[in-house]
């Protein structure tokens, strides 16, 4: 006899050995022996899980001969004084079991040809006529509007059973005429046992630790999960380990997972480099590999809020190595990892070169730990307002590891020489020290600032620098004078860009932060000033004074923040 795959071979018998289904078949079983039979019957669910073995042990049931009616305990191959009724339909031969398969047969004529014609038809030898139709939400629209009537009204002695991965897609008109059984998903604890069984009868060697990770690799499906023990027989024989069940379905270790773990915990980007080209070199599914690390990650979550074994049915670590790993981070910190990862693994399905992008999402998870949580902001926040309540400076917060650097401004340098120990008393001091400053500066350092816009390509502002008929810095002001004749180029300088570059361009050359006010001179006197001017002129006292309040610094020190404009409350 020619070979038979295990998902064949092994193909559940009776009812009892349909796995992971305990109360569908228990359901059918007790109607079938009471006699409360409905004519139509619709089975969903994922695949793999007993959906179509469930129809045939169904139609076992209501014809096999050793009985004088509906039994709910057929007979099976493996007996050899089976019926011939039971062996035919287990065989798919049998004249009154009629399988469709509506995925290549989907219109209307051919569920006329095949079921309406025929359904008024006799029995030729069984007691039922069953139509078995798999993936029925493949047919038509007018398909399933010619199956209404019969469904609803089938002659006697006929009983439909419909089987489907889309239930969602069945028009609820055939639907409501069914009874539904909705098929779960298989715990990888049962795959795992019936693996065992598998394993014992063929006389395969192989630890319990290969054959969880074979069920984990199916998914909650039991033909996947056979379908890979298959695979995993045929490249590494009757001795099985661990390692041949990782290369052979290409699924990720617990061992690739502990260092991806680790690698975000001690922030080493490198790590997620080297895991993914051993990943590559190995052949590994990218896809895959995301998919059971956002598996772990979810272990570990539940690990950290519930702890409950019975939710880590699919995990593949025990349960002390789970809880060990999962004190390095927080919820939030799980959270955000599970969120971004799953974001990477979506992108896998249409990325040019998926290997980059699991590159760029692993080390995306390790940078995301230097990132202040939310709850961490909020804290912050809560204290400035309190402080602004009473008009007081907070004290300084220390500085966090894992807080981003900042920019070249005049908090984050000063943030950077202070000591995490530094009091609100030494920031005042600080502030009062800053207005002690205010006095006119003569070394101003306007060349530095014109090469600077020089290597800006700003020539514009430098022209309109050299117009200007003085150019100082008093305090952290830097004056810009101009005669009536010069002044289209102060209102060059005026323009919100223009104004923005020479602004961050002396900042940077001063090394805090430089306003800019403009003035229109003659040697007569002061020029009468337009209503334009004075408005600006009006918005730059007011910036300057709310530069030099204490609070103000205090929240631009904390948030890196700039003032952008000032209204008159």
């Amino acid at each position: 006899m020619s070979y038979q795959v295990i998902a064949r071979k092994w193909r559940p018998q009776k009812f009892e050995d349909v796995t992971g289904q305990e109360v569908l078949t228990r359901t059918l079983q007790n109607s079938i022996e009471h006699g409360r039979l409905h004519h139509a019957y619709l089975f969903s669910g994922a695949r793999g899980v007993g959906k179509t073995t469930t129809a045939r042990l169904v139609a076992k049931a209501l014809n096999c001969h050793k009985a004088t009616g509906p039994t709910p305990t057929p007979c099976a191959m493996t007996d050899a004084t089976a019926c011939a009724s039971c062996r035919e339909i287990a065989e798919g031969r049998s004249m009154d079991v009629l399988e469709i398969d509506a995925a290549s047969n989907t219109g209307v004529d051919n569920v006329r040809d095949v079921i309406i014609n025929s359904v008024a038809v006799a029995p030729a030898r069984d007691r039922y006529k069953v139509f078995i139709i798999d993936e029925v939400h493949m047919l038509s629209g007018a398909a399933f509007n010619a199956l209404l009537k019969t469904v609803e009204e089938p002659p006697p002695r006929v009983v439909f059973i419909m089987a489907t991965t889309g239930a969602h897609k069945v028009p609820e008109t055939i639907s409501s005429r069914c009874q539904l059984f909705e098929f779960r998903t298989i715990a990888t604890a049962k795959i795992a046992e019936r693996l065992r069984v598998i394993a014992d009868a063929d006389k395969i060697s192989i630890s319990d630790e290969a054959i969880r990770e074979i069920a984990r690799a199916g998914d909650g499906s039991m033909r996947d999960a056979q379908s890979g023990f298959d695979q995993v027989i045929s490249f590494a024989g009757e001795e099985i380990k661990t390692e041949d069940v990782e290369k052979a379905l290409g699924i990720a270790g617990a061992d690739v997972l502990a260092r991806v773990i680790s690698g975000i915990a001690e922030n080493k980007p490198a790590e997620a480099l080297a895991i993914v080209d051993d990943l590559v070199m190995r052949g590994h599914n990218l896809r895959n590999f995301c998919r059971d690390v956002l598996g772990h990650l979810r272990d570990l979550l539940v690990v950290k809020v519930s702890g409950d074994p019975k939710l880590l049915d699919s995990s593949s670590m025990p349960t002390a190595e789970l809880q060990k790993q999962a004190n390095l981070f927080s919820e939030s910190d799980l959270v955000r990892f599970f969120h971004s990862l799953a974001e990477t693994e979506a992108s896998l399905k249409e990325a040019a070169n998926p290997r980059y992008q699991v590159e760029v999402g692993l080390v995306k998870l390790m940078e995301m730990r230097r990132l202040a949580s939310l709850a961490d902001l909020i804290g912050r926040i809560a204290k400035l307002e309190n402080a602004l309540r009473a008009g007081k400076p907070p004290a300084e917060r220390k500085t966090s590891q894992a807080a981003p650097a900042s920019g070249s401004s005049k908090a984050s340098t000063r943030s950077a020489s202070a000591s995490s120990s530094t009091t609100a008393s030494a920031m005042v001091d600080e502030v009062s020290d800053s207005r002690e400053a205010l006095a006119p500066t003569s070394a101003f350092p306007l060349d530095q600032i014109k090469a600077a816009l020089v290597k800006q390509k700003r020539r514009l502002l430098i022209a309109a620098l050299d117009a200007a008929r003085r150019a100082e810095l008093t305090g952290d002001d830097f004056s810009i004078e101009f005669t009536s004749e010069t002044r289209h180029y102060r209102d060059t300088l005026a323009k919100i860009d223009n104004l923005k570059a020479l602004r961050e361009t002396c900042s940077e050359v001063c090394g805090r932060d430089i306003g800019i006010l403009f003035s229109i001179k003659d040697d007569e006197g002061e020029a009468p000033a337009s209503s334009e001017e004075a408005e600006h002129r009006s918005k730059q006292s007011a910036r300057q004074a709310a530069a030099q309040n204490p609070i103000v610094q205090q929240v631009l020190r904390a948030f890196g923040g700039e003032i952008v404009d000032v209204k008159a409350p």
